[in-house]
């Protein structure tokens, strides 16, 4: 691959988020969640500059394909005054699966019905309210725009902080999780969240996905090597 060439590409990111179910600013006995804290792991006080977490979940009552949910978010786009990003989504609570939408940079909670509605005029309709207050893992479908900075390290074009470390095999979350712990705790800097993705190359790519301000190089190659020699360990 050759260096600081631009990759556009897609795939998804895993994390955990503490989500939450709203109550009010919803089409009655519709699941609408918003997430409290979009990187848990990670303890500043700014984002970047210009930089809008801000997470909401709609619950769908199937399983929507990428294409579905794509074209319909375009289509919504262009015909309606709402400016907002969607993206296909699973949500784990419940000790479940449940599909959903995920809906960033809607400009306020007043405009939720009226998203949903345009939704539901294209065919994807949302599943019954349900009550959550805790921890889930979440797995949302993205577009990359990347940049190779090291061997095995991307940079994150579109959101300059966030940084992706090639990793050998696909990990369970469990495993990830118990990886990461034993890592925070044997650096000096803890300060950083991880989540774990895959990206469409020519070949699959798994990654563990970065967020820190102020990351240099020099700690993101001590940091993939943690996670390689821990992957080492257990002999995966």
């Amino acid at each position: 691959m050759e260096r600081n060439k631009t990759i556009e590409t897609f795939g998804h990111i895993t994390k955990v988020e503490i989500l939450h179910t709203l109550k009010s600013n919803i089409i009655e006995n519709t699941f609408v969640l918003e997430n409290f804290e979009p990187f848990p792991g990670y303890h500043g006080k700014n984002l970047p500059s210009g930089y809008d977490p801000h997470n909401l979940f709609f619950a769908t009552k199937r399983e929507y394909s990428y294409d579905e949910i794509s074209r319909a978010s375009v289509k919504i786009r262009n015909i309606c005054n709402l400016s907002f990003g969607a993206r296909p989504a699973e949500l784990f609570i419940f000790n479940k699966k449940i599909p959903a939408i995920r809906v960033k940079e809607l400009g306020s909670f007043e405009q939720i019905p009226e998203l949903q509605k345009w939704y539901m005029n294209e065919d994807i309709f949302f599943a019954k309210k349900k009550n959550f207050n805790n921890e889930g893992v979440i797995k949302v479908w993205k577009h990359f725009e990347l940049d190779e900075i090291e061997n095995g390290i991307y940079k994150d074009l579109e959101v300059p902080i966030i940084y992706y470390l090639q990793i050998p095999v696909p990990l369970s979350w469990k495993v990830f999780e118990s990886m990461t712990y034993s890592i925070k705790n044997n650096l000096d800097n803890s300060n950083f969240d991880a989540a774990l993705g895959v990206i469409y190359l020519k070949e699959i790519m798994d990654v563990v996905r970065i967020y820190e301000k102020g990351m240099n190089v020099d700690f993101l190659k001590k940091l993939r090597d943690n996670y390689l020699e821990e992957i080492r360990k257990l002999n995966l």
